[in-house]
């Protein structure tokens, strides 16, 4: 009897799903998305799920030809949903959602998605019997896109001169806490100062506990400074 496939309870949905691209953001000056495939997995009695890229691995698995583990995505595994997937998506876009264009309306916005226009550079970029598709006003739609885009070419600039002062506000700031953490387990000038007799002398007088053993002046400086704040030698 053949063993019971374990997938065969897991329901796999395909779909698009559109993600901030930052480093195209940040060059274009406006929220740049691209389209992924993703695999939702749902299981049965639960109501949680989990999404990974389509083409990403999801296990390996026994090639009988060879015997070698071979990598199995998530498209392979559930193949037919992925062919299904394919088979009725719509054509995978990147670029700005039209959601973020300020001059449309949420009725234009409707229009454009049902005519399969779903991001600015798409609106800018058509032309001739597409364009007369818009209707009234399609020339004003198309104008209005490639005036946002030109205008966001412009603010790009200085969103990545932003980019890069923020990044480098942030190294400053790690620099400045390696600094003081440097500080801190560096010897007082007061301690660097000390003969090793002296050193031996307050290391006892602060702590109770004369140092023993053949030690050396940087094991006395770090003994010193911990007792002089606190800590164990």
């Amino acid at each position: 009897m053949a063993a019971k496939d374990p997938d065969e309870a897991i329901v796999a949905i395909f779909k698009n799903l559109a993600i901030k691209n930052e480093a195209k953001s940040t060059e274009a000056g406006r929220p740049v998305f691209d389209d992924i495939e993703a695999c939702e997995i749902h299981r049965p009695g639960s109501q949680n799920f989990s999404v990974h890229p389509a083409t990403s691995f999801s296990h390996w698995q026994d090639d009988p030809l060879t015997g070698e583990q071979t990598p199995i995505t998530y498209a392979e595994r559930f193949s037919r949903q992925y062919r299904q997937f394919k088979a009725h998506s719509v054509q995978t876009k990147s670029g700005t959602p039209l959601e973020h264009a300020p001059f449309l309306t949420e009725a234009r916005r409707a229009e454009l998605r049902a005519q399969n226009i779903y991001t600015v550079e798409a609106l800018a970029s058509i032309d001739g019997q597409e364009l007369k598709n818009l209707g009234f006003g399609g020339r004003e739609l198309k104008n209005g896109a490639m005036q946002y885009i030109e205008d966001s070419l412009q603010t790009a600039p200085n969103l990545q001169l932003q980019a890069e002062v923020e990044a480098l506000r942030a190294r400053n700031a790690l620099l400045e806490e390696d600094v003081e953490r440097i500080k801190a387990r560096a010897p007082s000038d007061e301690i660097a100062a000390m003969s090793m007799d002296e050193l031996s002398e307050y290391i006892t007088a602060h702590t109770g506990h004369k140092p023993h053993g053949s030690l050396n002046r940087k094991t006395l400086e770090r003994m010193a400074q911990n007792a002089r704040d606190g800590q164990p030698a």
